[in-house]
């Protein structure tokens, strides 16, 4: 990527070459086991949306772009599955290319997450031009680091911690090379560090930290990756930081088997919106048993093979209210852009994109124009959810459990055929009103709803 936030055309072949061989070695295993995640890179990049297709055609997979503050959570959890007894308060670090992760917790709850837009390629390249070294570049660098830190640390000093664990390329490499120095023991100590420090400015070039027993691989970000330890380790008065193998990739590891052992992030985050924007749990909860009964009646025929569906469903239905807390007055937009930016753990942004307009379009009339197929799911299918979402909402407007109410669904096509036991819609005549009222909505995109009585 260069300095306008551009992936260059050859660094973007090197990389559809690499995802391709990647590609070649995942055939045949189910894309439910399978997670990939782009990170910094793929955040900043301005013409990601270029790029990301064919990334994924060769790839042959989704490629979730998380956020940074999704990403600090990932690899908080990685850690502690390595790294936690259950008691002790964790101050975990991440150093990235191009962003650098701080999360404070216990056991699998991160009380504090940060992503600092600074990491050890970006540094590097703005402190160290053209791989020079010298005790004035280092100066600034850590500089730069401490003023990156210094908007967040405090609320980080305040929480305090038992221990802090260091997850990077970067941290292991400056552990290692300690060891090598017999200057550590397999830990960073602020005093080593200060040692480590003379040294590397003792060099004229990264090419010379070789000497120091650095891998060649890692030469040309260490510096820039070395000043942010140092300035964390002097603002955060850390005294000294264990080092970890396990970190992102790890993460999103434990992270997809929570998925499949029914232990999602999403429903949690779910849950924590509902509470944290005050839904009417009882009233949504009953939108959503009404959906899932629906969509079980139709999976076959609208929803084969199409992974990710009916929980998309559930959590729209679940939070299709949360624009309320902002106002009345078409909170279904509200709601949408809501879904759409805030910061939802275990989302991913095409995630929250699909969910946004699923709640946008729950009522009033549906623009086609506002859903766009993506790798995540194609237009057809979420609108097809959109319909059982309207729907569901309808039955459910009086705000009162019905305990009498059952509903057959068939679908063919375009064509939704709903019933209702005998007598029931006799009544409910309002209900009757608004099935007719969507009908129309309906039409307008051309579907057909058929109400058998």
């Amino acid at each position: 990527m260069n300095e306008d936030s551009i992936l260059v055309r050859d660094a973007q072949n090197r990389a559809v070459n690499c995802l391709r061989k990647f590609g070649q070695r995942l055939r045949g295993i189910p894309a439910t086991n399978i997670r990939a995640v782009g990170t910094n890179t793929f955040r900043k990049a301005k013409n990601i949306d270029e790029f990301l297709p064919l990334a994924q055609d060769a790839l042959e997979h989704e490629i979730e772009i998380i956020t940074g503050l999704e990403e600090a959570r990932l690899i908080f959890e990685s850690v502690c599955y390595g790294h936690s007894n259950g008691k002790e308060s964790q101050l975990v670090v991440d150093i990235g290319g191009g962003s650098t992760e701080i999360i404070a917790g216990r056991t699998h709850d991160p009380h504090l997450v940060e992503s600092l837009f600074i990491g050890c390629v970006s540094l590097t390249n703005a402190r160290f031009p053209n791989g020079d070294i010298s005790y004035d570049h280092m100066a600034m660098a850590i500089l730069d680091a401490q003023l990156e830190v210094r908007m967040v640390h405090r609320k980080f000093v305040d929480h305090g911690w038992n221990k802090v664990i260091g997850c990077s390329g970067t941290i292991r490499a400056i552990a290692d090379v300690l060891l090598q120095m017999n200057i550590g023991n397999g830990s960073i100590e602020r005093k080593s560090l200060h040692q480590l420090r003379d040294k590397i400015t003792q060099c004229k070039h990264t090419s010379e930290l070789v000497r120091l027993g650095f891998d060649s691989s890692r030469c040309e970000v260490l510096p820039g990756g070395f000043a942010i330890v140092f300035g964390l380790f002097e603002l955060l008065n850390i005294e000294s930081m264990e080092v970890s193998d396990l970190a992102l990739r790890e993460g999103v590891m434990y992270d997809l088997l929570g998925r499949l052992r029914n232990d999602d992030a999403r429903q949690r985050t779910a849950k924590s919106l509902m509470k944290q924007w005050s839904i009417d749990r009882s009233h949504a909860e009953r939108v959503r048993d009404i959906a899932l009964c629906m969509y079980d009646q139709v999976c076959e025929s609208w929803f084969a093979n199409i992974p990710g569906s009916r929980n998309l469903l559930t959590w729209a239905a679940l939070l299709h209210e949360i624009g309320l807390s902002v106002t009345h007055t078409k909170y279904h937009e509200h709601g949408a852009y809501l879904l759409e930016n805030v910061d939802m753990s275990g989302f991913s942004r095409l995630e929250q994109s699909a969910l946004g307009t699923l709640v946008k379009l729950h009522r009033r009339r549906l623009k086609l124009d506002e859903i766009h197929s993506t790798a995540y799911m194609r237009k057809k299918f979420i609108v097809r959810l959109c319909v059982l979402l309207r729907l569901s909402v309808l039955l459910h407007r009086p705000r009162t459990d019905r305990f009498d109410l059952s509903v057959e669904v068939s679908v063919s096509g375009k064509t939704i055929q709903v019933s209702f036991p005998q007598g029931w819609m006799d009544a409910h005549p309002l209900t009757l009103a608004d099935l007719n009222q969507e009908k129309q909505y309906l039409q307008d995109i051309g579907f057909d709803l058929v109400v058998g009585l």
